[in-house]
């Protein structure tokens, strides 16, 4: 089976908070008994995914697997163009960390900038489908916030909770839903997956493909 993956950083091997080696992700996994094509981009917004389809598409996969979304709808100071000027070249160092810091304080209760507003991001879902209107895709749920994560990013759980919506209204039955995710399967940062993550979402995938296929 052909199976295409478009994820942001969550489907990739890490070094921290925790490690997780290749073999332990779930697309490493799903390559031991599939052909496995992935897109996977650090801090990648869901039109990040969707622009590189253009080239995935002629892969002709079976199934299409996503996992978008966190980086999209966290609570953040700064927009995406905002912070893309505030890292060039050209600010020295303490600048840099000053608003560093900045990320991490009242700022971002303030603003509480999404890189996604919820109407493009269900377009962006919705342009998917357009794109692979014959293969099924699945559609995997933002993680669930831990208490830390809230308290640490003010409306983050609303914010899970209302793309979550959205990812579930627009893939349906191919929604797969991570509510009951393990505490140690998530990393320290609140929002990574470690190697019991990873088998957890390795083991959603295979049981909702199998159910496709009965």
């Amino acid at each position: 089976m052909k199976i295409q993956i478009f994820s942001d950083s969550l489907a990739l091997p890490r070094e921290v908070p925790q490690k997780v080696y290749y073999e332990e992700t779930y697309p490493a996994k799903l390559s031991k008994d599939h052909i496995v094509a992935q897109y996977s981009k650090g801090a990648g917004t869901i039109k990040d995914l969707l622009d590189q389809t253009f080239y995935y598409k002629l892969f002709y996969p079976d199934f299409v697997i996503i996992q978008s979304g966190i980086v999209d709808c966290a609570p953040r100071p700064f927009t995406q163009f905002e912070e893309h000027f505030f890292t060039l070249n050209f600010f020295t160092k303490g600048c840099k960390a000053i608003l560093k810091r900045l990320t991490k304080s009242w700022l971002r209760t303030l603003r509480k900038v999404a890189w996604t507003k919820p109407k493009k991001f269900r377009f962006f879902c919705e342009q998917f489908k357009k794109t692979y209107p014959d293969t099924p895709i699945l559609a995997i749920g933002i993680l669930p916030p831990r208490p830390e994560y809230e308290n640490l990013a003010k409306g983050i759980s609303k914010r899970i909770d209302e793309y979550n919506s959205i990812l579930k209204d627009v893939f349906g039955e191919n929604y797969i839903d991570t509510s009951d995710m393990p505490d140690d399967g998530i990393m320290s940062d609140h929002h990574h997956l470690t190697s019991v993550g990873h088998q957890y979402i390795y083991d959603k995938i295979i049981g909702h493909i199998s159910q496709l296929y009965q």
